[in-house]
């Protein structure tokens, strides 16, 4: 036992004295390889414990123009110091060991040293370069290499360029068809699935086996910008979407995705039978692979640890393409999980559609693609089509598709406005005169790439039957016709897995797969007019409100409560006054209202819910300056008074929340909940009061803050409880967000399930948050108001100092009124006006009347406005 104790003490104090050498780390964190040089200062013995993320190597590329976070891990309390280009911070490591300092913006150059310094220990990179880094990532056409390319001759002997750098991440085990040993398996189980690798520059060794898309998109921006590049590639052959978003994002908002994913109809068939034959002999239940959502995530993006970028070029899809309606909500979770995980919520992803192929559900997975950059910001794709192999799903000619990515981040990212950065993006069709007039964005110089005839375009008239078409490009638009077809009702454009469609623009970039369907008027408005009268009892009041409570009590207009910043403008500062006067007003058929002040709430309020019953107005909840109420009053009016009755109060505080009428069921749903943005849903029973309140599941996703709501007949004619959009402020670590998705809650199956994002007329994602919404007839949703959701998500993740001064039209409230089909699942734009374009209006239905009242015209500015909407029979 001695001898064992003298020759473990031994191994250790030789342990000790190699690390007071100077060496080269090989410390391994996920397959990754540290590179620096560790230098001890001192001869005494101390522990190897300075990290930095894996990325950080020597002939590494910082990003330029930013403040640039560098942090990683040392002994608690130890001062850290990092000096770069004339820059030098020291910080001190918490009790955690966690340190992390923020550099001043570099410009672009070098060649420098980055040092990272505890005084004991030092990491040394040398030969750095600061310039644009991009990670390149998705599946097998990612991962394709430039030695496997068409142009391969060429590239790779001309790929030398020092300042272009890679940083290849490359698989251990390929995922072929064979079955791993028990060796792959475990390390799959630690997350170890990709190869050491470091930063090297970009010689013809490096590049042939790095991804010719990447190189092509790297090699564009070095010799457009004429600054360093660096490209981070970790693409994995045949990997799903699921496989690289984070365990959190899915377990919240796609938690079916997790379920038993090797037996799992949502994961494709392919992706599960060769996860299936590659972990055959693990013993293991929880055996984990490549193909497993989250796992890519975890091995490959985690590791990163935040890595400084500019922005993500993507190409992947065809494990997913066998469901598209699955793959529209990952994408986007995807896209919302990698710009959270590097705190960017506008970086920059630009993806590449599916090429042609002999694949049937390929068409209609590129169409969704393309529909997905409108719904998704600051995104753009990339058109493949027409370098499509009918029968190989990895297409050679790679070096087009890497360009065409470069175009996209040189006019959107970095302002190249003379770069076309697509080719013919469908924008609308006007179906008229027995014709399609289809116009694009990025349309200038339509024509053919082989100037002949342009081909590919189809129409069909009500019945669906699809006859191809002729096109002619008229005043920068396209004419499509076929003189058998006299009344088009649908057009599509490549509408075949393989396609030899051929339109293109001026920059020869070609046009993407798309579909459209002429409009029918799911309601049709008759007249939209400015009503005239509005209380002037209280002078204050008579500037008008938001958020008031209103509705129709004895056959009048009601309104109630409200707020404003009657004195001082809120901008400047000024206190908001809440009110409690009730009034009401004869509905009549001109456009004056003669307005009478029938009595008072118990409490100034605004911001709750009110629902119009035949026994009066409900009032639930709200808030005034004394802070959140949980209250619920009834208003009846009778002989020109109002009566208020309490009734049963929420279990909690509850403001800003959404609510309607389900028979003789109130329900409410989200809002600040005891001052907390939730997903809260309540329902009162009418009949039942004494059993007040009662709280039900939660609403799906992100918590809301003035979502819309309406109650309306589902398809099989169940009475059900639709909601959408809605925001939150950040609070307590939980970034701000706002949701343009919705969700329908079903009271005979108690569950919520996901409806369509509210889209206009061009496809484009929508805000109805702090909107309006009511239902109409029998299958359908009216809705307007509401902010602009890329300027108020703006304002809530960092409000600018002059956010409150701007003309009411910089804030580009929702002027469309959309109409939502339950039975269709479809939205649609019936029309468009300033005097709906509020946020905390009211709107209240009589008969075939709408009205939208008061609400704010900008932040902090009220109208006393009352819009009629009348809609025709």
């Amino acid at each position: 036992m001695r001898k064992v104790l003298f020759l473990f003490f031994s191994l250790f104090c030789c342990t000790c004295l190699w690390a007071q050498k100077k060496v080269k780390a090989a410390g391994i964190g996920n397959g990754i390889t540290y590179g620096a040089e560790i230098a001890n200062r001192e001869k005494e013995s101390y522990p190897v414990c300075l990290q930095v993320s894996d990325l950080y190597t020597d002939n590494m590329v910082l990003q330029r123009d930013t403040p640039l976070k560098i942090h990683g891990k040392a002994n608690a309390g130890e001062p850290v110091s990092v000096s770069v280009a004339h820059q030098k911070i020291t910080v001190r490591a918490d009790d955690n060991g966690c340190w992390s300092v923020q550099l001043m913006p570099l410009q672009a150059g070098g060649p420098y040293t980055l040092s990272i310094s505890t005084g004991k220990q030092t990491l040394s990179y040398k030969n750095v370069l600061i310039g644009e880094v991009w990670l390149c990532s998705g599946q097998s056409n990612m991962e394709f290499m430039l030695k496997q390319a068409a142009t391969a001759q060429t590239d790779v002997s001309e790929a030398n360029d020092d300042k272009l750098r890679l940083f290849d991440m490359k698989a251990r085990w390929r995922t072929d068809a064979v079955a791993w040993d028990a060796s792959v398996l475990d390390s799959l189980n630690h997350l170890q699935y990709y190869k050491p690798t470091v930063w090297t520059s970009c010689t013809s060794g490096t590049a042939a086996s790095f991804s010719a898309v990447a190189y092509h998109f790297g090699k564009m921006l070095r010799d457009s910008l004429n600054v360093p590049v660096g490209l981070i590639c970790n693409a994995v052959g045949g990997s799903p979407t699921e496989a690289w978003i984070d365990r959190r994002t899915l377990e919240f908002e796609f938690p079916a995705i997790l379920h038993d994913w090797t037996k799992n109809d949502l994961i494709q068939d392919w992706v599960r039978e060769r996860a299936a034959l590659n972990i055959k002999y693990a013993t293991d239940k929880r055996q984990r692979h490549p193909y497993e959502p989250c796992y890519l995530f975890e091995s490959g993006i985690r590791p990163l640890d935040k890595y400084p970028l500019k922005g993500i070029v993507w190409y992947q899809g065809e494990s997913n393409a066998h469901n598209k309606e699955a793959h529209e909500k990952l994408f986007k979770l995807l896209v919302d999980s990698w710009r959270s995980n590097w705190d960017e919520p506008d970086l920059p992803f630009y993806y590449v559609q599916l090429s042609s192929i002999d694949r049937p559900s390929w068409t209609w997975f590129r169409d969704s693609q393309r529909r997905l950059m409108k719904c998704v910001s600051n995104t753009g794709m990339v058109v493949s089509s027409d370098q499509g192999d009918s029968l190989d799903v990895h297409p050679a000619n790679k070096k087009p598709i890497g360009e065409r990515l470069a175009y996209w981040a040189l006019n959107r990212t970095y302002g190249h406005e003379n770069v076309l950065p697509s080719g013919p993006l469908f924008r609308c069709a006007e179906f008229k005169n027995g014709a399609v007039y289809v116009s694009f964005d990025y349309g200038d110089g339509l024509g053919s790439v082989d100037e002949a005839l342009l081909c590919s375009f189809e129409v069909a008239e009500e019945d669906g039957v699809y006859e191809l078409a002729t096109a002619v490009v008229e005043d920068d638009c396209l004419k499509v016709y076929n003189t058998n077809i006299k009344n088009p009702r649908f057009i599509r454009y490549g509408w075949q897995p393989f396609t030899r469609a051929n339109l293109v623009n001026k920059a020869g970039l070609p046009a993407s797969t798309f579909r459209a369907a002429a409009p029918v008027a799911y309601v049709t408005i008759d007249k939209i007019s400015r009503m005239q009268g509005f209380p002037q009892e209280d002078k204050d009041f008579a500037k008008g409100v938001s958020a008031c409570f209103a509705g129709i009590a004895a056959g009048q207009l009601l309104i109630a409560g409200g707020c404003n910043f009657p004195e001082i403008p809120a901008y400047a500062g000024g206190a908001k006054k809440y009110y409690r006067d009730i009034y009401t007003a004869l509905i009549p058929k001109d456009s004056i209202l003669v307005w009478q002040r029938v009595g008072q709430l118990p409490q100034a309020m605004a911001y709750g819910v009110s629902v119009s019953t035949t026994d009066g107005v409900i009032c639930v909840g709200g808030m005034n300056e004394r802070g959140a109420l949980s209250v619920t009053y009834r208003i009846r009016v009778a002989d020109k008074k109002a009566i208020v009755e309490t009734l049963p109060s929420l279990p909690c505080t509850l403001d800003n929340m959404t609510g309607a009428l389900l028979g003789n069921k109130l329900y409410v749903a989200g809002g600040n909940k005891n001052g907390k943005a939730s997903n809260a849903f309540y329902c009162l029973d009418l009949e039942q009061l004494p059993q007040g309140w009662r709280e039900l599941p939660a609403f799906p996703g992100a918590p809301r803050v003035q979502p819309v709501s309406a109650a309306q007949l589902d398809a099989d004619g169940q009475l059900c409880f639709y909601l959408w959009s809605g925001f939150a402020a950040p609070v307590e670590g939980r970034a701000a967000s706002l949701s343009v998705d919705g969700y329908v809650y079903s009271p005979a199956a108690d569950t919520w399930t996901p409806l369509p994002e509210v889209v206009n007329e061009a496809g484009e994602t929508v805000s109805l948050g702090g909107g309006v919404a009511t239902a109409w007839g029998k299958n359908l949703i009216i809705c307007m108001g509401g902010v602009d959701k890329d300027i108020f998500l703006r304002a809530l993740q960092k409000p600018a100092a002059d956010y409150l001064t701007h003309p009411v039209e910089w804030y580009r409230f929702n002027k469309r009124i959309l109409v939502y089909d339950v039975r269709l699942q479809e939205w649609q734009t019936i029309a468009c006006t300033p005097d709906t374009a509020r946020a905390g209006a009211a709107l209240v239905i009589c008969g075939k009347n709408i009205f939208c009242i008061n609400g704010e015209l900008k932040p902090g500015v009220r109208t006393p406005g009352i819009t009629r909407i009348a809609i025709k029979e």
